[in-house]
């Protein structure tokens, strides 16, 4: 009996797990994509070489690593929120928690499992 129930609350924690990692990031379909406003800054894949930074009066981002299907950097929020939204090649994206202002650097990356990233925004409000 005592091996049963420890089965259980093995494969619950393990769904418990699987669905917090799900809630973690958001997956669209590029048709419900949200719309882009005019203050958004966006990178593309092919320029992040050239310019792997953004700025706005209430933040500055640096990309410093691209790996194809993964980019990972900092951000410096000024005042507001920002979040990054990662476009990725098979029509999906992923959508990072909103960060706030604060003195020190905050990491950011976005993710596209099984593809690679295409766009990033980095959205601001406030």
């Amino acid at each position: 009996m005592r091996g049963r129930f420890a089965r259980k609350i093995a494969t619950f924690g393990m769904a418990a797990a699987a669905t917090l990692g799900v809630l973690g990031t958001t997956t669209l379909p590029a048709a419900a994509a949200p719309t882009v406003a005019a203050a958004d800054q966006t990178i593309t894949a092919g320029t992040i070489g050239a310019s792997p930074e953004v700025a706005a009066a209430s933040y500055h981002c640096v990309i410093t690593a691209d790996y194809g299907w993964r980019w990972e950097g900092y951000c410096n929020v000024y005042s507001g929120q920002l979040r990054t939204i990662t476009y990725c090649a098979n029509g999906t994206s992923t959508t990072g928690l909103r960060i706030g202002a604060r003195p020190q650097a905050w990491d950011v990356w976005g993710n596209c499992p099984g593809s690679s990233w295409t766009k990033i925004v980095f959205q601001s409000r406030g």
